[in-house]
């Protein structure tokens, strides 16, 4: 699996109805779909959120296993979900489409409170294995 078949396996399972997907407020008052890759860059602090935001790592966290002749490289990619509305309920929905899609994930759930917004980082395994000599 790449970033882009990540990204948009994870934006069709959240914006199947109902979509729980938030939004991004850009400076200019134009709105869009509040999913973001981090790579060199984070989301920018001009955009406002509204909803639930989807980030993901560009890159997935490689850890390898020398066996005889191949190596067993495990990939994990990491995503996070961030609820800005108080009283939205999206990310336990988004929790569990996730939980259905990804069973093997592991999440780490952290609730709001009058510091910081209510929020889950998702991490999903992704098993290759590679030969050690071509």
């Amino acid at each position: 699996m790449d970033i882009s078949q990540l990204r948009e396996t994870v934006v069709e399972l959240l914006t199947a109805p109902p979509n729980l997907i938030g939004s991004y407020v850009l400076p200019t008052g134009q709105s869009i779909p509040a999913v973001y890759v981090v790579g060199q860059k984070s989301v920018p602090a001009e955009w406002k959120v509204e909803g639930l935001e989807v980030t993901m790592r560009q890159y997935p966290e490689v850890l390898p296993r020398a066996g005889v002749g191949i190596a067993n490289v495990l990939q994990q990619w990491e995503i996070v979900l961030m609820q800005y509305n108080p009283d939205g309920k999206q990310i336990a929905q988004a929790m569990d489409r996730m939980t259905r899609r990804f069973p093997d994930a592991s999440f780490r759930y952290l609730p709001g409170d009058d510091v910081a917004y209510e929020r889950c980082r998702i991490i999903i395994p992704d098993r290759e294995m590679r030969r050690l000599i071509r």
